[in-house]
């Protein structure tokens, strides 16, 4: 429905301005305090991503077992 869509776009953008948050956050860091907390620069955009997973839509229970 629309207002599950729009609800859907919310959450969404939240968890992009989160995950940009992140990047952000973690970029501002020196590599040596990055190594101290045993992560690398190349692992940034994994983490961010990694700790704001998608949320699933919610599936037509009209069509279980069919797709």
């Amino acid at each position: 429905s629309i207002a599950n869509f729009f609800k859907n776009l919310g959450v969404e953008i939240e968890r992009r301005r989160n995950i940009k948050h992140t990047i952000k956050q973690l970029s501002a860091l020196s590599t040596r305090e990055l190594n101290d907390i045993g992560l690398s620069r190349g692992e940034i955009w994994d983490i961010a991503h990694s700790s704001y997973p998608k949320v699933k839509a919610a599936a037509n229970s009209n069509l279980e077992g069919w797709v």
